[in-house]
């Protein structure tokens, strides 16, 4: 007996759906916070398409390697870092809307553990803006050769808390993850973010992309990444116009390669300082004599100390002397910018006085003779042995490397700059911020001093990262642009351990 036909055929609509289930997740590939997560080391659901990829020994290493950097730098600077940013920014409106960090790259971590609420941030720097293809659609030898070049892009920055645009732009040209779309991807997702989606943007001339994130709950925020030059001339002009439009908000600067002090930038220079509620930065950034008297209501952290022996004629007598007057509000309990130790690190923090905004050039700040004569002992002439304490002893300058992770030394916090100074100064005429508490004295595990042969230059999770014992790396030679060399302060400290580092001189 003949059986219905029905029973030997499937419908043409069972058809249908059955080829729609098997094609579509094909056509679609990962998603966009999946590949976020992948690159961040995040172990992937079994039913993600990355899934399986996680499982090389290529990938593991790459996993490995990122969780103890990405553990290193919370323990040391990140999470200390977020605290700061809540007691001394959090209140202000300011912090919430429009923040543009110029001069500082890819890199949003920082930015973003000081003003996580932004609702807009806008990244710039010299870095191309590159892209990220699925990494399930690249060969097993490809695939762990891109992830060992972002793991080198991303290892100056997760230890020291800056990028080498030298050392990131070659290592991200040479792979399939190219630019720093990828480097925006893994910290998005360290820091607990979901990707939504993602453009690329040319509002006025130059490369951007446009990524829509937030967090879990949490409103949308957007997050811009621009590549141009911001000297002066079209290009910087077109960018700030833009930026402009967008409204008055916070600007942020580190390692910012003491380029605003420079005529070639003084239409950023000038913008900033016009269009900024708030400012944020370590002294390579706006001058301390540029912030207005009346305009700005200025605390100090940290200490200052001579910057780089490269940037030596960038040196502040006034900033000096400000530190030792009432706006001096406490130190840090992490490195900034350049000066990765806690020792020497500083930060200021300006805030627009919008009761008394007058707009008149600070007056020049008579010198007291001591600080008259470590200025003269500061910059010696090229035959002379003497320098202040303070400067670093001279080092050679060599590329950083990837380094194993062994061991940090803890850092002693530096004594307060002693009060006796404010009898011998005048004290400027900003309007001071009054003091609600006692200096900072936090201990904090950081970076070694100069070990030999330097250059002078959580996983997101709600469980906490437990401690990992590493070695900070030697840090690199850097071109002028969104980030610039960093050299390691020589404090009063144990032996630093050693490191395995090593490289050619660099010309």
């Amino acid at each position: 007996m003949d059986l219905p036909k029905t029973s030997f055929m499937i419908r043409p609509s069972a058809l249908l759906l059955l080829l729609w289930a098997c094609i579509i997740p094909l056509a679609h590939g990962s998603s966009l916070q999946e590949q976020a997560e992948f690159l961040a080391g995040i172990p992937l659901p079994r039913e993600s398409l990355l899934s399986p990829l996680q499982k090389s020994p290529e990938y593991r290493d790459h996993q490995r390697l990122l969780q103890e950097q990405w553990a290193f730098c919370r323990r040391i600077r990140y999470d200390v870092m977020q605290q700061w940013g809540r007691e001394h920014l959090a209140l202000n409106p300011a912090s919430r809307g429009v923040l543009r960090y110029l001069f500082g790259g890819p890199d949003f971590l920082n930015a973003y553990a000081f003003f996580p609420d932004t609702r807009v941030m806008v990244l710039g720097g010299l870095e191309p803006v590159g892209d990220l293809p699925p990494p399930e659609a690249l060969d097993p030898t490809a695939l762990g050769a891109a992830l060992k070049s972002l793991d080198e892009a991303l290892h100056t920055s997760l230890f020291c808390g800056y990028f080498i645009t030298s050392e990131m732009k070659p290592q991200l040209a040479k792979s399939s993850f190219q630019g720093v779309i990828p480097v925006l991807f893994t910290e998005l997702a360290l820091t607990g973010n979901i990707i939504e989606s993602t453009q690329m943007i040319r509002p006025f001339g130059s490369p951007g992309v446009q990524i829509i994130y937030r967090r879990p709950g949490g409103p949308p925020q957007t997050l811009y990444y621009f590549k141009a030059d911001l000297s002066n001339g079209k290009e910087c002009r077109n960018f700030l116009s833009w930026l402009g439009d967008l409204g008055p908000g916070s600007s942020y600067l580190k390692a910012a390669s003491y380029l605003l002090p420079l005529d070639a930038f003084s239409e950023t220079l000038n913008f900033l300082l016009n269009t900024s509620q708030l400012i944020l930065q370590d002294d390579s950034g706006i001058p301390y004599r540029d912030f207005k008297t009346g305009e700005w209501r200025i605390q100090l952290f940290g200490v200052y100390t001579d910057p780089l022996a490269i940037f030596q004629r960038r040196r502040e007598p006034e900033l000096q002397v400000a530190y030792g007057t009432i706006y001096f509000k406490g130190m840090l309990p992490f490195g900034a910018g350049y000066h990765v130790n806690a020792n020497d690190a500083n930060l200021l923090l300006a805030t627009r006085d919008l009761g008394n905004a007058l707009q008149q050039p600070m007056p020049a700040m008579p010198l007291p003779s001591s600080a008259v004569a470590m200025s003269a002992v500061a910059s010696p002439t090229p035959k002379t042995k003497t320098t202040p304490s303070t400067k670093p002893p001279p080092v050679k300058i060599r590329k950083a490397l990837p380094v194993p992770i062994r061991k940090a030394i803890p850092v002693r916090t530096p004594k307060p700059i002693m009060k006796s100074v404010l009898h011998q100064v005048p004290f400027p005429t900003h309007t001071p911020i009054p003091d609600v508490a006692a200096p900072i004295a936090i201990p904090v595990t950081a970076i070694p001093s100069t070990p030999p042969e330097i250059s002078p230059q959580t996983m997101a999770a709600p469980t906490p990262v437990p401690t990992i014992s590493v070695t900070p790396p030697e840090p690199p030679l850097d071109s002028v642009g969104s980030t610039a060399p960093q050299t390691l302060p020589s404090p009063a400290l144990p032996d630093p351990v050693p490191t395995t580092t090593s490289g050619k001189p660099i010309d």
